[in-house]
């Protein structure tokens, strides 16, 4: 059997999502569907993010195995000719068969997009988080660095299942800005359903003046049993970086 480790971007406006679901677009449904049209037997897929609808990927990683012999430079042209248009291949090797997209990551990064500004940038708008109020980018970046560490996120997340553990520790977590556009990293060995989404709309309700910075401290100590702010728009979220 054969490992194949497959790096790949993708638009997430037109799936929903990355995990298979019946009846629905998705990238994990459309990569299995073309990766079995080629090797002629049943593929299927492990990816090392799960993103939402609408969630975009600069480095997703996946790896399946397979029976049947290619070169790696045939499967690199054949795939992509073969991928849609909302998915780009960038990197494809043969790995040793115990890699796993999913359990052999140490570290996921994602990027969050905001355009900050009062005009629209109509050829933005699938790919960020409009936001047109005022920001204070110091709260922001003193916001960031709160979450740094090992902290109790259940107030920052869709919990599926109450066994899950809510406990993740941060490795990176900052904000980088260019006049209008700002860009919010973060890195942690797993990431809850959501949280990231809820992480930067908590930073941005105290950017706004609408919550404050001891307020928020208290809702990562897990003082508090509800949510601190709803989730920010899915389409600014980026699957930035996977590390082995």
């Amino acid at each position: 059997m054969t490992n194949w480790k497959i790096e790949i971007a993708y638009i997430g406006k037109d799936f929903c999502g990355f995990q298979k679901q019946p009846g629905k677009r998705t990238v994990q449904g459309e990569l299995e569907k073309i990766l079995s049209f080629i090797f002629d037997e049943e593929i299927k897929v492990i990816g090392a993010g799960r993103t939402d609808a609408g969630v975009h990927a600069l480095g997703q990683v996946v790896n399946f195995l397979s029976s049947k012999s290619f070169s790696r430079e045939k499967l690199y042209r054949i795939l992509n000719k073969m991928f849609p248009e909302d998915i780009k291949l960038k990197k494809i090797e043969e790995v040793d068969e115990r890699f796993h997209a999913r359990f052999s990551a140490k570290k996921r990064w994602y990027v969050y997009f905001i355009y900050n500004n009062k005009e629209k940038n109509i050829f933005l708008k699938d790919f960020c988080w409009w936001v047109k109020e005022d920001l204070d980018r110091n709260l922001l970046t003193l916001s960031a660095g709160l979450f740094k560490g090992r902290h109790n996120f259940i107030n920052f997340c869709i919990l599926e299942d109450k066994k899950i553990n809510t406990i993740v520790e941060i490795y990176d977590s900052f904000w980088y800005f260019r006049d209008c556009f700002l860009f919010y990293f973060i890195s942690a060995p797993f990431f809850l359903r959501k949280m990231v989404r809820f992480i930067v709309s908590s930073m941005l309700e105290v950017a706004k003046g609408r919550k404050t910075l001891e307020e928020l401290k208290d809702y990562l100590l897990a003082s508090k049993n509800e949510r601190f702010s709803i989730p920010a728009p899915a389409q600014g979220l980026y699957l930035y970086r996977i590390d082995y």
